[in-house]
């Protein structure tokens, strides 16, 4: 099984986590139109597909084979009989939208279990480039531009993640056309994350520097802006150069302090090792192999693959905590 060591306290941890709040989410198992109870359960196909992502793969085909191949799989999903693969690829599309509502529930259960205390976060773009067909038009609608001007065909990954768990917190995807800057408004606007006063910035590359963002992110997200100097749009070399009343200063007065934004700056580093793993070690890595299947793939389709792959790392951290809390209770009661 891939990366087995982590296997096993993945499977502890499904065993004893309160599944009643994902439940709910997903909403209770319906019966069908003949009048038969279904054979599995939202929550147990929900388990399947996070499975799917801890295996790396990329069709439901082949998971149905492995529940086939392997008891622990079908224990690790409470599975009484292998669902087909219409099974899975029918819950898929009919609750794509309650993914991230349970993304979103495990990072609030995440900063409830002090996961995020004292921890900054840090934002960027990361491409996902599809492979374009020989012979074959690509959709108009998914060229896009990177900061250097270099064209792709695809999609935009906006990931907020942790400084210290180097774990995303948010995540948006887009078509390649709709851009790094409006698919970060989009995703800031959404409400305020980290709701931590200890944690107190956010930390951006310069791409992002200009007046809205800022403003945005001190509003709604009620963090300080750390965002790397644009100097294109002022033509000053240096933003501690400009003149007092500018902008910058006024909004941010930590920009005044140029030594204390160069050393917490480097913090950044933390979202570009997020975006290469989530590129080249999680299920991310299989859309390339989906787009062969096709001529193109569907927004949703990413969504989902990341949306799993970004669960399966917090589940992974929950158990961390938890096997963390079991120690320190056992080292309390030796004492």
């Amino acid at each position: 099984m891939q990366n087995y060591s982590d296997f096993k306290p993945l499977k502890r941890l499904f065993e004893t986590f309160d599944w009643l709040p994902i439940s709910e989410i997903l909403g209770k198992t319906r019966f069908s139109s003949r009048g038969r109870k279904n054979d599995f359960s939202n929550l147990n196909l929900f388990k399947a597909f996070v499975l799917k992502s801890y295996l790396l793969i990329d069709d439901n085909t082949v998971l149905v084979k492995r529940f086939h191949e392997s008891k622990q799989y079908r224990e690790f999903c409470s599975f009484q009989k292998i669902p087909s693969h219409d099974t899975l690829s029918r819950f898929e599309r009919k609750f794509s939208n309650r993914f991230i509502k349970i993304f979103e529930f495990l990072d609030d259960l995440l900063e409830k279990n002090g996961a995020f205390e004292n921890d900054d976060m840090s934002f960027d773009g990361t491409d996902i480039p599809v492979l374009v067909k020989n012979k074959q038009p690509p959709h108009h609608y998914h060229f896009g531009a990177k900061s250097s001007r270099k064209k792709f065909h695809g999609f935009w990954l906006m990931i907020l993640s942790s400084v210290k768990h180097q774990i995303p917190r948010r995540f948006l995807v887009g078509y390649a056309r709709e851009g790094q800057i409006n698919l970060a408004k989009e995703l800031f606007n959404q409400g305020q994350v980290d709701e931590s006063k200890n944690n107190i910035l956010i930390i951006m590359d310069g791409i992002f520097d200009f007046r809205e963002m800022h403003e945005m992110i001190i509003s709604i997200q009620h963090k300080i802006p750390l965002i790397a100097y644009n100097q294109r749009r002022s033509g000053i070399p240096e933003r501690i150069d400009l003149p007092s009343i500018d902008w910058h200063f006024k909004i941010n007065p930590v920009y005044k302090n140029n030594d204390f934004v160069f050393e917490e700056f480097k913090k950044r580093t933390s979202i570009e090792r997020v975006n290469s793993h989530s590129k080249m070690y999680t299920q991310i890595c299989l859309i390339q192999n989906k787009i062969k299947k096709s001529q193109t793939i569907k927004k949703t389709t990413v969504e989902n693959i990341i949306v799993f792959s970004f669960i399966l790392e917090q589940f992974k951290l929950l158990e961390k905590i938890q096997a963390k809390q079991a120690q320190q209770t056992i080292t309390t009661y030796a004492h």
